[in-house]
């Protein structure tokens, strides 16, 4: 459970940099480069070998693609509706492993778990259906709400048919073709890295790293029935309380519901 928290509490400092480095940047992709630059770097110190197998490669180019199209993504929503509502939708992304958890590797909830992973769906669709967004605005938000979760479900992807052993290569090489990818996108849009791009990445980078490696021990620990909910959930309500607490971001009655709702669900997903 402790590396579950602090999966938590890392994926909720990268929106909180993220939230951070808007308007003080001169280079998205500058950026997106250092980012994973960083990560590739804390992923090499943590490979007691390194060497790779054609699963680990293959799993770990198709992640580094989804990594630059979500971090994208989250910056384009964070501009436009801020770090509350940007969290709400890309936590929403559980319900993609959790119908893999399901269907591809038949891990059966109980009842108890299947109502409180209802319960935790139903608390952020009743948000969205209360709250004004408009279709281009909400298509965005729809499809950086599905790679979020196929980002957490290539974590359960390689746990399944990686070798835990290149965990550490597996992140190496998504983040190292994440950063090629980033460089190249750098170049063709003719922007330059400064020293702002340099902090804000290293800031982003660490842990962007911890998050994804601390959610993959999360998994060989507990079912991901279990992880994807309340990693989702809880991250959302650390996100939501930081966009108040740091950005002065609203908390409104229809976030005060969800907020509810999601402790109910909390509690049924851990009987």
């Amino acid at each position: 459970m402790a590396f579950l928290v602090l999966a938590i509490l890392c994926s909720t400092a990268i929106s909180v940099f993220l939230r951070m480095s808007n308007n003080r940047e001169h280079s998205l992709y500058g950026k997106l480069v250092c980012n994973y630059v960083t990560c590739s770097l804390c992923a090499l110190l943590f490979s007691r070998v390194f060497r790779w197998n054609e699963t680990t490669l293959v799993l770990g180019t198709v992640n580094g693609l989804l990594l630059v199209m979500s971090l994208y993504l989250m910056q384009l929503s964070m501009k436009l509706n801020g770090i509350a509502l940007t969290g709400l939708y890309g936590r929403l992304g559980v319900c993609v492993p959790l119908l893999f958890s399901v269907f591809l590797f038949h891990e059966i909830p109980t009842w108890l778990q299947l109502i409180g992973m209802a319960l935790s769906f139903l608390s952020i669709v009743l948000f969205f259906y209360q709250s004004k967004i408009n279709f281009k605005l909400g298509l965005t938000l729809l499809v950086f709400m599905i790679v979020s979760g196929l980002i957490d479900t290539m974590s359960k992807i390689y746990q399944f048919y990686g070798e835990p052993s290149l965990a550490s290569q597996y992140f190496f090489l998504s983040f190292f073709m994440a950063a090629i990818l980033s460089f190249i996108l750098m170049v063709i849009k003719k922007q330059r890295i400064s020293k702002n791009e340099i902090l804000y990445g290293f800031l982003i980078g660490v842990p962007n790293y911890l998050s994804s490696y601390f959610l993959l021990i999360s998994l060989n620990e507990l079912p991901s029935i279990i992880v994807y909910p309340m990693y989702s959930m809880l991250t959302i309500m650390t996100i939501s309380l930081c966009g108040y607490s740091f950005f002065k971001e609203k908390i409104n009655k229809e976030m005060m519901m969800t907020f509810g709702l999601i402790m109910i669900s909390i509690g049924l997903l851990n009987i």
